[in-house]
């Protein structure tokens, strides 16, 4: 599930770049891209394939300078994630927080695919519309996500404390 959480977001932010790259007359870049040469669908695929993952990777790094600023309206128990039992972390992890991690990458890839193609007069009032429902849907339900997480490790930190 991470995988993906990091990677699909990554191939938007990664798309959203994709026209520059394409017309780009750099000839390193054109050879990455696989301009002219021979199985250049392949160089382009597997060159795509590891941008997304690295541009997910960086959504996923700003999603987690983001937490100590999203800690201020709903605290997580972080600290459930090193202590809690490891069935108890699977469970958090395969149920809320992959998909969590998702919605706020994909709405980050959003915001940057709709804020950098706003200056080339692409986006149209109908595609502003086609990518502000998901985004509103993705941002709306990482916030319920987060919620629910914050909710389940402080119950977790209660429980543990009273155990003590």
């Amino acid at each position: 599930h991470i995988l993906i959480a990091h990677w699909v977001p990554g191939f938007f932010l990664a798309m959203a770049f994709r026209p520059m790259l394409i017309a780009s007359t750099s000839e390193p870049i054109k050879s990455l891209m696989g301009s002219g040469t021979m199985g250049g669908e392949a160089i382009t695929a597997l060159t795509l394939a590891v941008i997304a993952l690295l541009a997910g990777e960086f959504l996923d790094a700003s999603r987690d300078l983001l937490e100590d600023l999203w800690d201020r309206f709903r605290a997580v128990e972080w600290s459930f994630f090193s202590d809690a039992k490891q069935e108890e972390i699977e469970i958090l992890n395969s149920s809320l927080f992959s998909y969590y991690v998702f919605d706020h990458n994909v709405s980050l890839a959003l915001i940057v695919f709709l804020l950098w193609n706003i200056p080339f007069k692409w986006p149209t009032n109908a595609w502003m519309l086609v990518f502000s429902v998901p985004l509103t849907v993705f941002i709306w339900n990482g916030i319920r996500l987060r919620s629910q997480i914050a909710s389940r490790t402080h119950r977790w930190l209660t429980s543990a404390q009273k155990a003590k």
